[in-house]
């Protein structure tokens, strides 16, 4: 895969921000459903991330994450809306060195759809696994395609939502924004991104209410450095803070937010990555501003584990 075709299929799945979420019910039962339907003792939600592939559902299978390099997904997402089989992946060149293969789980059968956007990005997959070598029946091939779009069909409702909550805040924090750097004799406003990585690992590691107690520290520390008219919020269920700005956010600004918020998260001994982006004098929308920030959080995502982006840039 191109470098551009990952750096887009990447930035379409943090769009999504579906990565380090808690579990839901919903993806619970999926994967349910599609180990029964396809009677294959293990089902995973998989989710293809930088490095590594995150379960946000699975059955049968005691790992949140493996490393990107052991996935199956890998090759299942080159081909976007079919299924990838592997009746016995120990004698298939491509998996049989495979730790999955050759380790301890004995994986032999393998069988992934892949979760397709409406844009064509192939976000990672529907799968099941099983120790016996095997093949699906054309009826589990359907039941899996069709537990895929609805899997699909989950992330594309928690984006509407959140897309429609993010513009109403946006809206109304930008005009507070926009009014305040009037006063000062300016027109533009900036939108920064501080996220906390692995939220969801850290919940489970140090417990909610630590990690709750650490996020509402950092969201009053940060706010006692916002300027009249200025906002701060954070995204429900995340470890994500928006903050809204009067007038161009400058490099040492944006030094100092990142500063306090690693100081005052560092207890969770995760990363903290930041990003930024100003409307500057071209009238540009909330929503223009925070996809230019969000595009360049993905950015700096992707530099933090050294991935060849430089082309991009």
């Amino acid at each position: 895969m191109h470098v551009q075709d990952e750096f887009t299929r990447q930035r379409e799945l943090d769009a999504y921000r579906i990565v380090d979420t808690m579990p839901q019910a919903a993806y619970d039962d999926i994967v349910r459903l599609a180990a029964h339907l396809c009677g294959a003792p293990v089902a995973l939600v998989s989710l293809l991330d930088r490095e590594r592939q995150w379960f946000k559902a699975r059955a049968g299978f005691e790992h949140t994450e493996t490393e990107r390099r052991i996935a199956f997904r890998e090759h299942a997402i080159r081909a976007p809306g079919r299924l990838l089989e592997v009746a016995d992946a120990a004698n298939d060149p491509r998996f049989r060195d495979n730790p999955l293969v050759a380790g301890p789980h004995g994986v032999r059968f393998y069988a992934g759809m892949p979760l397709v956007t409406p844009e064509g990005a192939a976000l990672g997959t529907l799968c099941v696994l099983d120790r016996t070598p095997r093949r699906l029946e054309a009826a589990q091939q359907e039941a899996l395609g069709a537990l895929a779009r609805l899997t699909v069909e989950l992330l594309e409702a928690r984006r509407r939502l959140l897309d429609a909550q993010r513009a109403a805040i946006l809206e109304r924090d930008a005009r507070a924004a926009v009014a305040a750097a009037n006063d000062a004799g300016a027109a533009a406003f900036s939108i920064v991104i501080v996220q906390v990585q692995r939220y969801a690992d850290l919940v489970e590691r140090r417990g909610g209410e630590t990690v709750e107690l650490h996020l509402d520290r950092a969201l009053r520390g940060l706010e006692m450095l916002l300027h009249a008219g200025e906002r701060i919020e954070r995204v429900p269920d995340t470890a994500e803070f928006v903050l809204t700005l009067a007038g161009v956010v400058e490099a040492h600004r944006l030094n100092t937010l990142r500063g306090v918020a690693e100081r005052l998260l560092a207890p969770l001994g995760e990363d903290i990555v930041c990003a930024a982006a100003s409307s500057g004098a071209r009238g540009d929308s909330p929503r223009t501003v925070f996809e230019r920030a969000d595009e360049a959080l993905t950015r700096a995502k992707n530099r933090r584990i050294s991935l060849a982006d430089a082309r991009l840039e």
